[in-house]
């Protein structure tokens, strides 16, 4: 598409312009003093309309472009097999605006809005559609639960949106995001240990400590002014996902092993949620697919919407993991053969 304009607006010298592509119009055209982001949908105008376009509408035209992988800012060039689709730095209304725009964020953006939503509606549906009569404290543990699962999705979302405003504001939003995981972590682990060790008090209250003391320890290192290195902060997550074996095991014991209902019907789905956790974390690491396939699933398909997926799925599955118990121990009640140690 071509654009025939007289004028260059005044930053840009009054120079007379031939016709050139949309594409090539200089970045210094643009300025940090955008108001109004969508100024030349508002005004109806199209491309076409060559002698009606303003210095605002070629800001945002500017602002438009999608950048290839070389052209991205420094801070954003994280992983070379994504090749095209990304933001330029955007003032705050357009980073808002352009969570409808098509780039290699959108779905990522996407993803986990479509999770806050599904988890709030399962919210509805457990604590105010279904009489399971529990006692306040479930229905508090449920409630918390939930809520960590919002703000893990909230809290996503909202950096892949923000990430392309600065610097300073993608290492903003990435400590954000990460509190974000390691919250559902931690209500993860609370609620499995709520519900595993309901029938004891001791082993509940012991658990619950230590995976707070492990988030406490992990959300420490996200303190910007100690360094730690994102490896280390990684090791830290996959350190503390990998602790939940212990008291996996420890509720496998002292439920009598294999021999018990209980443990046939959880211990699997345990195992489960691990396998689509690794998944995930596999598939985030190495970059699959789009190391296989460089610059064919920029937009939809690459690894990082592999990762939203599969989060999302693993907290809706520790949902229904968490719902398989409750009935079960509404049902049955607590074993008085059960051991400690």
């Amino acid at each position: 598409m071509t654009l025939t304009m007289t004028k260059k607006v005044i930053e840009c010298q009054a120079e007379t312009l031939q016709f050139m592509p949309i594409e090539k119009v200089e970045d210094e055209c643009s300025t940090e003093n955008y108001s109004s982001g969508s100024t030349l949908l508002k005004r109806g105008k199209k491309l076409e309309d060559n002698n009606n376009l303003t210095k605002e509408d070629l800001e945002y035209i500017n602002y438009r472009q999608l950048l290839k992988y070389e052209e991205a800012p420094a801070y954003l060039q994280h992983n070379p097999y994504i090749r095209d689709g990304y933001r330029k730095m955007l003032p705050t209304r357009l980073c808002w605006e352009s969570v409808f725009w098509w780039t290699n964020e959108t779905m990522n953006i996407w993803t986990h809005v479509f999770g806050f939503f599904l988890i709030m509606s399962l919210t509805i549906n457990d604590l105010l559609l279904i009489n399971i009569h529990a006692t306040m404290a479930d229905k508090v543990v449920a409630a918390v639960l939930f809520s960590c699962f919002m703000i893990c999705m909230a809290l996503s979302a909202l950096y892949h949106t923000f990430s392309c405003r600065s610097e300073t504001d993608y290492n903003t939003f990435l400590m954000y995001d990460l509190f974000g995981i390691a919250l559902s972590l931690l209500a993860i682990y609370t609620s499995g240990v709520y519900y595993a060790f309901w029938c004891n008090y001791e082993l509940k209250v012991f658990y619950m400590i230590t995976v707070t003391v492990i988030f406490v320890v992990a959300m420490t290192l996200q303190i910007p002014r100690l360094n730690v290195s994102y490896l280390v902060k990684m090791c830290v997550f996959i350190g503390w996902a990998a602790y939940g074996m212990l008291p996996t095991l420890h509720w496998t014991y002292i439920n009598g092993g294999f021999d018990n209902p209980l443990v046939q019907i959880l211990v699997p789905r345990i195992v489960g949620m691990y396998l689509i956790s690794g998944t995930a974390f596999i598939i985030y690491a190495f970059k699959i697919p789009e190391i296989w396939f460089p610059g064919k699933v920029d937009y939809i398909g690459h690894s990082h919407q592999w990762w939203h997926i599969l989060v999302l799925g693993a907290l809706y599955y520790w949902h229904n993991t968490a719902m398989l118990y409750v009935q079960y121990r509404m049902n049955h009640g607590c074993a008085s053969t059960m051991r400690i140690f």
